[in-house]
């Protein structure tokens, strides 16, 4: 036979006090002495009683946990997004749910919705293809929000992002120090290319230098391993002269390793490839994926502690914080 819930009416029983003196124990309300406050929890812990954070976020006003919403929790960037965040709000006895979008608009902002009716405190979102009307207008009557690598203006969003441009500029840099000056891009294909920070920053490198053809020397398609395969063939055959390849994510570029290897192609010594956001799969791969490292931790830790400081002071202005970008070299480069 299972056992039953004990309530906050059989501490009470036990302790000898009103349900409500319980509940003003439990949520440190004050009211109280020290002593029956001690009493009272005494008798939490002999009992095994949990409170329900249902009833807790009726007396607080809080329900102490956050939503983080990620367009595709099977890309390995996202858990150790989902693990910084989740370390983070441990710490202040917050608790994180984790939804999944596919990077669909519709499902991003009815899983907006569905948080928001969980009435979780505040959000953190890889808002990528929801229009930016659509997400304002959500946010007028929403908890605070956390949008990651988006630029959107509203006074209930905060601003979190990687330096995408900075990012491809040392990538595109690095090849053209070692000596090529025929380098493509695989890029994603959701969005034009003047969206992404990342192709601006290759496109931007290649200008700089003196180098054309950057805007030709572009293949997009999905940012996944196949997408990456895919598009890596279609450069290769329409630009057979190319000697480095930047990648959009690092998915994409262990997707043109396999590519190239199957084209004939030696990586580094015909082709070498750069990717972006050193997933745990970068370092492991053969040969290793050369790549732009994002501190994918610290970004979800980033996050949380943003959205513990609107809580904290709603009315607060903070600026966008910006995380900086590290070019980690291995055997995909030379």
């Amino acid at each position: 036979m299972l056992k039953q819930r004990v309530t906050i009416a059989d501490v009470a029983k036990e302790a000898g006090v009103s349900k409500q003196t319980v509940s003003r124990a439990i949520n440190d309300k004050g009211e109280i002495s020290p002593v029956t406050k001690q009493h009272i929890l005494d008798v939490v812990d002999l009992l095994g009683y949990r409170p329900s954070r249902v009833a807790q976020a009726m007396n607080t006003n809080h329900s102490y946990m956050l939503g983080l919403v990620v367009p595709d929790i099977t890309n390995q960037f996202f858990p150790e997004v989902a693990r910084g965040a989740q370390d983070a709000a441990y710490a202040q006895n917050y608790t994180v749910l984790l939804t999944n979008t596919d990077d669909q608009a519709s499902r991003e902002l009815d899983t907006l919705e569905l948080l928001a009716a969980q009435g979780v405190d505040g959000m953190i979102t890889f808002s990528h293809q929801a229009e930016e009307d659509a997400l304002k207008r959500f946010a007028d009557s929403s908890q605070p929000i956390i949008v990651i690598n988006r630029a959107i203006e509203h006074p209930n969003i905060t601003l979190l992002r990687v330096d995408n441009r900075a990012g491809a500029q040392k990538a595109v840099a690095h090849f053209i120090t070692t000596g090529h000056t025929r380098i493509g891009m695989l890029t994603n294909r959701d969005f034009s290319p003047s969206q992404l920070l990342r192709v601006q920053g290759y496109q931007q490198t290649l200008e700089e230098h003196g180098l054309s053809g950057g805007e030709s020397r572009l293949s997009a398609d999905a940012p996944t391993l196949s997408g990456g395969y895919r598009a890596t063939q279609r450069l290769l055959e329409l630009h057979p002269d190319i000697t480095a390849i930047f990648a959009y994510n690092d998915m994409m570029g262990l997707g043109a390793i396999r590519a190239c290897v199957e084209m004939g192609r030696s990586v580094p010594d015909d082709i070498a490839i750069i990717g972006f956001d050193d997933i745990q799969l970068a370092s492991m791969y053969t040969p290793s994926l050369s790549t732009v490292r994002v501190d994918k931790y610290a970004m979800g830790q980033k996050a949380v502690e943003c959205l513990l400081r609107r809580f904290d002071n709603p009315a607060a202005h903070i600026d966008p914080i910006e995380l900086e970008t590290e070019l980690i070299l291995r055997e995909s480069t030379f």
